[in-house]
């Protein structure tokens, strides 16, 4: 039961930083690169994106960890 608990709060994580990220770039990338972008090019962001998130992620949970919260 309790490590349903931590993967819940794990992906809720992700889908927050995931959320938060993508408002602060979506700007960014519209104006650096046009609103008519190739697939190409949405790709790799989303692509960063995952692998930023990811991180963030590993780290809030080693943080949570090492404070002993888990």
């Amino acid at each position: 039961m309790e490590k349903i608990w931590i993967i819940i709060i794990a992906i809720s994580i992700f889908i927050i930083t995931t959320i938060i990220y993508f408002k602060v770039t979506r700007r960014l990338i519209k104006k650096k690169s046009g609103h008519n972008t190739k697939w190409g090019a949405r790709m790799v962001y989303w692509q960063d994106t995952i692998y930023i998130c990811t991180g963030i992620t590993f780290l809030a949970l080693v943080i949570l960890k090492w404070t002993n919260v888990f």
